[in-house]
């Protein structure tokens, strides 16, 4: 080799510069998967596993069933379109896969036009599930992780909603706390309403925990920046109404996924090993049906080419029903059959929600004999104190 070819030759710093460049965007990817799906362990749960990343990291991989029919659909509908469900679960034990869902979430990524959605569903779905006996019970939707696991909570997915589902990730909230603070906290407009709970939920965390709430407790609202215990609390505040005048479920689900897309931010922006940390932070509370070649896949075909994030919630209040008598507690009603259409415009036609009801209204399915009443929703008479929502969030 002459000198001319030798000038030429990249020095040694800027092929390891190149190499931890890639490294970088891989882990990106594998990040902003486990962060999507984890917004669910904020109220409930998401994510996965896989054997050993580069020997590095042991992630909790699950194989589940391939066979399309059990879990509840016939055919993928677009090979350019992945679903995978995302689930969070409220359990306090940090090696824990098992319980409700008390988080649920769709997770839709289309690698032709790079877009990634997230669609939450109402824990409280009141629905129809099949048995693999054939048997069909009714139920409130996060009961269906807890029933069947994973496999029998995508069939139920699938089955009201008409959709292709064929894995799954799943976050233990127990470490949720230290992956918010390994990514430096999350900023929040905080209502006055909601200093109770979330302090409450502070207070929660720290009993577990073993240490003193005090230092951690909110006195003011307004624009805050909130550490890892703090932010778990306010994610999972129910019974007051968040900056936007929202309540209830529904006001947690719109703080779960605000959350998750600060997380997906921070985390769009770190350094190979700043991602290497919070990797490892990550990996003990996930769980995934998802192999590490999939996983870089997905990463491969759209995470890295800086994809357009959108979020919705099913169901909106504009289409839910008068819920009818039933042993499940308080329930949230409405038209699956409305629902479905409704998502398969948003995954499908890239069609929101609002232009979709625009169009062609609000359906009235005769599925739901009661038919179409929007509720009065009170929120003195639903807020209950901090200790019974932690009641009935374990009990439920």
């Amino acid at each position: 080799m002459d000198n001319l070819e030798k000038e030429n030759l990249p020095e040694e710093e800027d092929v390891l510069e190149e190499e931890n460049t890639k490294k970088s965007r891989k882990w990106i990817i594998v990040l902003v998967v486990i962060l999507l799906c984890f917004l669910i362990a904020i109220g409930g749960t998401v994510i996965w596993a896989v054997a050993y990343i580069k020997g590095i990291f042991k992630f909790n991989y699950n194989e589940i069933t391939s066979d399309p029919v059990e879990l509840g659909y016939e055919e993928k509908k677009e090979d350019e379109i992945i679903n995978i469900a995302l689930f969070g679960l409220d359990t306090k034990n940090p090696n824990s896969f098992k319980g409700l869902s008390d988080s649920i979430m769709i997770l839709s990524i289309n690698t032709d036009d790079n877009t990634v959605k997230l669609i939450s569903v109402m824990r409280d779905s009141f629905v129809p599930m099949t048995l693999y006996t054939g048997k069909v019970i009714h139920n409130k939707i996060n009961s269906a992780y807890s029933t069947g696991g994973p496999e029998f909570a995508i069939k139920t997915l699938n089955t009201i909603f008409d959709l292709d589902i064929s894995e799954y990730a799943t976050v233990n909230f127990y470490g949720m706390a230290d992956i918010i603070e390994t990514l430096g906290g999350i900023d929040v407009t905080l209502t006055e309403d909601e200093i109770y709970f979330i302090n409450g939920g502070i207070r929660e965390q720290c009993s577990y925990l073993g240490i003193d709430p005090e230092p951690l407790y909110i006195e003011s609202s307004g624009q805050l920046h909130l550490n890892g215990i703090q932010a778990v609390a306010y994610s999972r505040i129910r019974y007051a109404a968040n900056s936007e005048g929202t309540a209830n479920d529904y006001g947690r689900t719109d703080r779960q996924r605000y959350v998750l897309q600060q997380l997906f931010n921070k985390a769009a922006g770190m350094g190979y090993k700043e991602l290497i940390e919070l990797a490892k932070t990550l990996a003990p509370f996930c769980e995934t049906s998802l192999t590490h070649s999939e996983i870089i896949s997905i990463a491969a075909d759209v995470l890295l080419e800086k994809p357009t994030f959108s979020e919705t919630r099913v169901p909106d209040q504009k289409y839910l029903m008068r819920a009818p008598a039933t042993d499940a507690g308080s329930i949230v009603y409405y038209d699956l059959e409305f629902a479905a259409k409704l998502i398969h415009a948003y995954i499908y036609k890239d069609v929101v929600f609002e232009d979709y009801i625009a169009v062609n209204g609000i359906q009235q399915n005769d599925w739901y004999s009661a038919g179409f009443v929007a509720p009065e929703i009170d929120d003195e008479t639903l807020m209950p104190s901090v200790e019974d929502e932690v009641s009935q969030e374990t009990t439920e």
